[in-house]
């Protein structure tokens, strides 16, 4: 069931498509986005996420959320002017969390770095960089567990990304390049991402219909298409995937 938002707190400065804070009626604090991020974005967003749950990845809690009319209606034309109504994605808030940084990455266990690694490559996703020039890595760490957590996935399945670009950009490069170096860890991958595949139809059967068109009368399609983001999905298949060029 989706959670119903009562309240609107403030607009988050950080991240490029600056999501809301809002309080749902179950009382938990979300980070929404809306229409002003763009529909094919939640798309992504709830696609990666629900392949992240099926890795085991350690996403925060993210849902379909719904937005009453009246509470945008009363901002529309103010603080509320790209939120939009209806359902819209969130994802919970994480206490004492703040961005990943370098200071942090020693910590993170090296079977979860090679996950997340090997994970943006399948889906396409090169918004999670670091390195000595800067970078936006798109990871929490929790202070308080002594964790990272997986966030932000709207750019994912970008055909311009490649595996050359991931082993020079992604904040987890030499995990990523230890798993291009050994064909058990690709037969693993390989297994797994199979395995997370066989839920797609459902994945892609949640995504709420109105998320498929950049109007709110429904007659433009967004631009993603589900057949595009189940073939990058597929590319694991071929052998040449984990190869170096």
């Amino acid at each position: 069931m989706p959670v119903e938002i009562d309240e609107f707190i403030r607009r988050s400065e950080q991240g490029a498509t600056e999501p809301y804070i809002c309080r749902g009626v179950d009382g938990k604090v979300y980070f929404i986005k809306g229409k002003g991020a763009g529909y094919d974005s939640l798309v992504k967003e709830w696609i990666a996420g629900q392949l992240a749950l099926r890795l085991g990845l350690p996403v925060p809690r993210f849902c379909i959320v719904t937005v009453p009319r009246e509470l945008y209606e009363a901002g529309r034309n103010g603080a509320l002017r790209d939120l939009g109504s209806g359902f819209l994605f969130g994802s919970e808030n994480v206490e004492n969390a703040n961005e990943m940084s370098f200071v942090n990455i020693q910590h993170a266990p090296a079977a979860l770095k090679r996950d997340i690694a090997a994970f943006d490559w399948w889906i396409q996703n090169g918004d999670r960089t670091l390195t000595d020039a800067g970078g936006n890595p798109n990871l929490l760490w929790s202070e308080t567990a002594r964790r990272l957590l997986v966030i932000d996935h709207n750019l994912a399945f970008d055909e311009e990304v490649t595996l050359h670009s991931q082993l020079e950009s992604h904040i987890f490069r030499s995990s990523l390049s230890e798993v291009c170096d050994h064909a058990d860890l690709q037969e693993n991958y390989n297994a797994r991402f199979e395995k997370a595949l066989m839920d797609l139809p459902q994945i892609l059967g949640d995504i709420p219909e109105r998320w498929h068109y950049v109007d709110d009368a429904c007659t433009i399609d967004i631009n993603l298409s589900l057949d595009r983001v189940e073939n990058i999905l597929k590319r694991h298949r071929v052998p040449a995937f984990w190869k170096r060029t």
